[in-house]
């Protein structure tokens, strides 16, 4: 039986679109745009999406006999930290700590992602930098909280504590997709202790993004998981992930979203609902920052596609790609590049975890923008 692609695999920008605006800890909306056909799905690609390299290929052919024996290679301590929460109980947050000498860096994943999503590029970091990354609540193995918590000002001031406790004064924030907000609201709340910012696919703007992704026509695929495989396993799971959510893996995408816990539904829409209600306010920014930017492809979003057996969904979505979405993505990105007082943008031919698909890349341009000392 066909069975439609789950709630939770689709996360960050495509979690959006079927999560809705649904007030703060109260019900969810449930629209999903209609998927492809369903015939039985293709082979696998000799070669994955993205950067060639021998981690990225490993990761793709890796068999399931393997998965099933793999063990995390990121070299970190995980732990918690405790954080003010409502009745005078604490939130426990996971901290994903990489150690490092160095200032200090920290790492903010996007929408319903735990810090974990950062295995691959976090240790590539700790030659120059302290490297931590946080789990924000509701998220991963982070404490589950009243949904109404999950705000920007809460979870900005959770990365204050966070730093009070590890005894940071100062730090670099990197922040992929929705952690952008994060990013933006605590570095202009805290310009004192806010060195520079970095932008994962995050300088865009939440207003209107129901409509826009609820208007992709090719969106969510149809999954047949394998005969004799519980559509819910780590293999099924995985293995449609790689076909229609990313087009490669990566032991990083393993840890931080296939072996995470998923994030509390309620949360996610309170924190997008806050993102979207509260545009992020670039102005009062005084950090230099750093946009890196998805440049999106037909190629690198709709590879799941045949151009020619699904000619129909194909010409479908090359319309909504250029003349919906990217339209869209690009007015936000403008006033980032607008309204921020000193940055700069630099546009990747990658998929929205950029920072997993193209890593070589990303790293060098985030090496390069964290240890100059010139204005972007």
């Amino acid at each position: 039986m066909t069975q439609s692609y789950p709630r939770k695999v689709a996360v960050g920008l495509v979690l959006v679109t079927i999560a809705g605006l649904a007030a703060c800890g109260g019900g969810r909306t449930g629209n999903v745009a209609p998927g492809p056909d369903t015939r039985s799905a293709r082979a696998l690609p000799a070669r994955p999406l993205g950067e060639q390299s021998p981690r990225l290929l490993a990761a793709w052919h890796r068999t399931d006999a393997e998965w099933a024996d793999w063990l995390d290679p990121s070299p970190k301590r995980v732990r918690f930290i405790a954080v003010p929460g409502q009745a005078r109980k604490n939130i426990r947050l996971e901290i994903i700590d990489w150690g490092g000498r160095g200032p200090a860096l920290m790492l903010l994943a996007g929408l319903g992602e735990s810090g974990h999503i950062y295995n691959d590029l976090a240790p590539r970091l700790t030659d120059r930098f302290r490297v931590i990354a946080l789990t924000r609540r509701g998220h991963g193995v982070s404490s589950r909280a009243d949904s109404s918590t999950c705000v920007l000002d809460t979870l900005v001031a959770d990365i204050a504590a966070v730093m009070d406790s590890l005894q940071l004064k100062r730090a670099s924030l990197i922040g992929h997709s929705i952690a952008g907000a994060e990013i933006t609201r605590f570095a202009a709340r805290w310009p004192d202790r806010t060195d520079k910012l970095v932008y994962l696919d995050a300088s865009h703007d939440f207003a209107g993004i129901d409509s826009v992704l609820g208007a992709n026509p090719a969106w969510p695929p149809q999954f047949s998981p394998p005969s004799g495989t519980a559509r819910d396993t780590l293999n099924a799971r995985r293995d449609r992930s790689k076909r229609y959510r990313f087009g490669y893996w990566s032991d990083a995408l393993e840890s931080g979203i296939l072996r995470s816990p998923s994030s509390d539904d309620a949360s996610d829409e309170c924190l997008l609902q806050d993102a979207t209600l509260h545009p992020k306010e670039y102005r009062q920014v005084q950090a230099p920052a750093l946009a890196l930017t998805a440049g999106y492809t037909m190629q690198n979003w709709f590879f799941y596609l045949d151009p020619m057996a699904d000619s129909v969904k194909w010409r479908g979505a090359e319309h909504w790609l250029t003349s919906v979405l990217n339209p869209w993505l690009g007015a936000g990105r403008e006033r980032f590049r607008r309204e921020m007082r000193s940055s700069r943008t630099i546009e990747l031919e990658a998929d929205h975890h950029l920072f997993n698909s193209h890593p070589a890349r990303t790293l060098r341009e985030i090496r390069q923008f964290l240890l100059s000392t010139a204005a972007p």
